[in-house]
């Protein structure tokens, strides 16, 4: 299992992927994979994300790419409470 936490940012790295090669922000780490979202924006203009369109893809769909410095509510509020 790679070293992913929770608000790390991975990449879709299969190419067979529907969402290939979509990022995600990481919301639950599994023994089988990741849970994430990837934001959808309410305007063209990308200011507001007003959703999520979560996603669980396997550990060799993915690869971590960084770490998230903004974290849309209520995933910020996880982690200060050490979850």
């Amino acid at each position: 299992m790679p070293d992913i936490q929770v608000h790390d940012i991975v990449q879709i790295i299969d190419e067979q992927h529907a969402w290939y090669p979509c990022l995600l922000v990481v919301t639950e780490v599994r023994s089988w994979g990741i849970q994430g979202f990837v934001c959808i924006p309410k305007s063209n203009d990308c200011s507001t994300p007003t959703a999520q369109a979560f996603l669980r893809p396997r550990w060799e769909q993915i690869t971590r790419v960084g770490r998230a410095e903004v974290v849309p509510a209520p995933y910020e509020e996880e982690d200060s409470q050490g979850g």
